[in-house]
């Protein structure tokens, strides 16, 4: 494979790590990618992944695991090479552990990788030197690399091809699924905050009603309804991670999906579509209104002295409009917002179902010791 670029510089730094300048990327990437061979094998003060807890970004990482053979013979030097092997798996999986990092943080293992990358969206390392603590003392050298059009390629090419061809931390399918409610929770958790700011009140301290002055925008109706589009293949997902040897697992699923399938979807996406109560309310112009009204109605008596007469006889009839139109949807209200509480609360049980079995969805393909 050859990919050209521009831009690129020579980097051996001495007492440092050749990719300081990826590093102080970090804060502010939106994506970061890691291939490397090892990581720091010690259980103590990780100075690089402490560097993956304080990012938003987007974080993929794929490292081999030393020592871990495709197959162990039963000799003296075999068993010492499997216990090495697990003590290295157990080590790897504890310190990539997803519950020690932000939620957008993706471990892969790739038993035959010994490439070396790190990277944002903005700067990108490709050299000798691994993403471990270590490789500061050691003489390494590389590129440094700014052509972001490059950067793009690079992982579209080579780094994604990499990563589908290595273990996922948990589960393939128990992965894709608990990320996916992940996504979807924050989502939600979103439009309902939103709501809450642009669209309701708590009236008097007792419930939330219809605001009388409202900011929903209609790019948040549609977005709201490509998330329940979204929303509406949950349980296919949840069928992708069915455990033919697990029928605790599957009746717990059971419950799960049916919380969902409870849900009415479809009922809220007609609220907020084009002819609904709420994209009527939200599309709603007050004074475009009014002057539409002025123009089209009084044009012939709205001149001169009569000007302001006419001007607050369109203002009224569009504030009656308006009226009608919160009217409407001040019905359906309490219904709606009780909707998107209660995809709240079942994406929140799910991550709790999620939580609750990551640890028996391990990908067992890491540890092949005890073959």
């Amino acid at each position: 494979m050859e990919l050209l670029f521009n831009g690129g510089r020579f980097v051996s730094l001495d007492g440092d790590l050749n990719y300081r300048e990826v590093l102080n990327n970090f804060p502010a990437a939106k994506t970061i990618r890691i291939i490397t061979y090892n990581i720091s094998k010690s259980v103590q003060y990780d100075k690089l992944l402490d560097a993956l807890r304080v990012t938003d970004a987007d974080v993929q990482i794929i490292t081999n695991v030393p020592s871990r053979m495709d197959t162990y013979y039963r000799t003296p030097k075999g068993e010492q090479m499997r216990s090495a092997a697990r003590d290295n798996i157990h080590i790897y999986l504890s310190k990539l552990n997803p519950d020690r990092f932000p939620k957008q943080f993706r471990p892969y293992f790739n038993v035959n990788n010994h490439a070396k990358l790190i990277g944002t969206e903005n700067i990108v390392y490709i050299g000798s030197a691994n993403y471990s603590n270590e490789n500061a003392n050691n003489i390494e050298s590389g590129v440094l690399i700014e052509d972001k059009e490059f950067i793009q390629r690079l992982y579209l090419e080579f780094f994604d091809v990499v990563r589908d061809n290595s273990l996922s931390y948990f589960d393939e399918n128990f992965s894709a699924f608990r990320l996916y409610i992940i996504s979807l929770y924050a989502k939600f958790t979103q439009h309902h905050r939103k709501m809450l700011q642009n669209l309701y009140t708590n009236y008097e301290r007792t419930k939330m009603v219809v605001a009388d002055s409202i900011f929903i925008d209609v790019s948040d109706l549609h977005d709201l309804y490509r998330d329940l589009d979204e929303l509406e293949s949950i349980c296919w997902a949840a069928d992708d991670t069915y455990d033919e040897k697990n029928e605790e697992y599957n009746d717990e699923l059971e419950i799960l999906k049916a919380q969902f399938e409870s849900l009415s979807i479809d009922w809220l996406k007609e609220v907020i579509s084009e002819d609904g109560t709420l994209y009527q309310l939200a599309i709603f112009d007050a004074d475009q209104e009014a002057n539409e009204i002025l123009e089209r109605d009084y044009t012939a008596e709205a001149y001169d002295e009569n000007l302001d007469l006419y001007a607050e006889k369109a203002v009224n009839r569009a504030a009656e409009m308006f009226s009608s139109l919160h009217g409407a949807f001040s019905e359906e209200a309490d219904d709606f917002l009780a909707e998107i509480e209660k995809i709240l609360s079942a994406l929140s049980n799910a991550i709790h179902f999620a939580d609750q079995w990551k640890v028996a969805k391990v990908n067992p393909d890491i540890d092949n010791t005890n073959a």
